[in-house]
């Protein structure tokens, strides 16, 4: 028989009503022998993906039930006739604003265990976070508070989960306190990244890791003790191609890269940060993310000496970071200016420690040739040579420079990038980190 669960919920109730002054088991098998009916084309490749079973199958069409046909809970607001009161062994619960049933882990104890003790059991290890359903973020059990029973938390279907089948897409997360993480995307390619040969070799071996890692995984021998993600350090100047790096490799590798934003992970309270961090790890588990850890330093930097309660919650927060990194199955890239910043238990983790250094002499020229349009040349007054030999720019102030000397172009009507509009830029850039600047050309 194929059945809904409308009607797996109306032949339930239509039993425990019917037993309700009789305190032995009543059988289920007509409900195990049921088929369940799932329409919706995306909920049902999920369910033949993970190879749910009819009690998980249950389970997830529960949790999502307030969410496309909340009404079919109401049943679960009947008053026991010998108490006045809705009947506990329901389970469920309200929240405002919804005026509903909020499903709970009882509601589906209920519907699958009936009274059975041991089938009660079964039906709560299928709960766990080990779970299959809590595992593959599909349904989790919302926590509760201390000394509360802890099956009397909410089923929660995964937000993504939600947005698939009520939207047809997932919406990528927003930056907000939350989820304190903005996408990067670039429309360059790798031979924009102009880096020195021995960074380009050791960038080849993380692009190697996206695309063959899965093959690792999947070996019989080295899969068991291949670790689960990659984590990587990036260091040197700001400037250099480190976050344009990021996005190169998830866009190679078609994976969604996001940047932390740590002004917002950081918090003063105690506590506070740790559950920024699991939301960040907890979004981007089993999704292919590279989480991008910008100026790692203010997160990852060496641990201090715990002389106050402030130093040991500080030091907690560090272990637990750790602890999450460790467990993550995707990429990770920290990016910091200096590399004796980062504490040095983080260092003993890293898969590799990658150099962005100040482009040399070569690295310069290549990068002012491919950043000056072709259609706005240098004037012929100015020797590139020269400006190569005596300023020694990072990747990313040549083009600020480049970018400022168009516009000026553009406003005095000129074809090419003359003496005077190059040298005002120059100095320009120079003020911005406080230094004198010489014509040198």
């Amino acid at each position: 028989m194929i059945t809904s669960i409308k009607n797996i919920i109306d032949i339930v109730v239509k039993l425990h009503v019917a037993n309700i002054n009789n305190t032995e088991n009543y059988a289920l098998d007509e409900l195990y022998n049921t088929q369940l009916q799932i329409e919706d084309g995306a909920l049902l490749e999920i369910v033949k993906k993970y190879k749910l079973n009819f009690q998980e199958q249950v389970i997830l069409l529960l949790a999502l039930t307030p969410y496309f046909s909340p009404q079919t809970l109401d049943i679960f607001l009947a008053k026991n006739p010998n108490f006045d009161v809705i009947c506990t062994e329901f389970g469920g619960t309200t929240q405002t604003p919804h005026r509903g049933v909020i499903p709970t882990a009882e509601t589906a104890i209920f519907l699958l265990a009936a009274r059975d003790p041991e089938k009660r059991k079964e039906v709560a290890t299928l709960l766990l976070p080990e779970s299959k359903l809590a595992k593959n973020n599909l349904v989790s059990l919302d926590p509760v508070a201390d000394n509360i029973p802890p099956l009397s938390g909410k089923l929660l279907p995964h937000e993504e989960l939600v947005q698939l089948l009520m939207y047809g897409a997932v919406k990528p997360p927003a930056l907000s306190p939350h989820f304190p993480a903005q996408q990067l995307t670039t429309t360059m390619e790798w031979e924009d990244l102009i880096v020195s040969k021995k960074t380009k070799e050791q960038l080849n071996d993380l692009q190697n890791w996206l695309n063959y890692n899965q093959a690792l995984q999947a070996h019989p021998e080295l899969g068991k003790r291949a670790k689960k993600g990659y984590r990587t350090l990036f260091y040197g100047p700001s400037g250099t191609g480190k976050t344009l790096t990021a996005s190169l490799l998830g866009k190679s590798a078609n994976r969604p890269v996001f940047r932390i934003d740590l002004s917002l992970m950081v918090s003063k309270y105690i506590g506070e940060t740790e559950k920024n961090l699991s939301g960040v790890f907890k979004k981007a588990e089993h999704k292919n993310w590279i989480l991008f850890f910008d100026e790692a330093d203010a997160l990852f930097s060496k641990r201090t000496e715990t002389s106050s309660s402030n130093d040991r919650f500080a030091n907690q927060e560090v272990a637990y970071l750790l602890q999450r990194i460790e467990n993550y199955n995707g990429m990770v890239i920290l990016a910091s200016n200096l590399k004796q910043n980062i504490d040095s238990a983080f260092m003993r983790r890293f898969q590799s420690l990658i150099y962005f250094p100040m482009p040399a002499k070569k690295e310069r020229k290549l990068i002012w040739e491919k950043t000056i349009p072709k259609e706005l040349p240098l004037s012929p007054e100015i020797d590139m040579d020269r400006l190569v030999d005596h300023y020694e720019f990072s990747a990313s102030q040549i083009s600020n420079i480049v970018q400022s000397c168009f516009i000026d172009t553009l406003a005095t009507n000129t074809k090419e990038i003359t003496s005077d509009i190059l040298i005002k830029n120059l100095s320009q850039e120079f003020n911005k980190i406080d230094l004198l600047f010489e014509n040198r050309l």
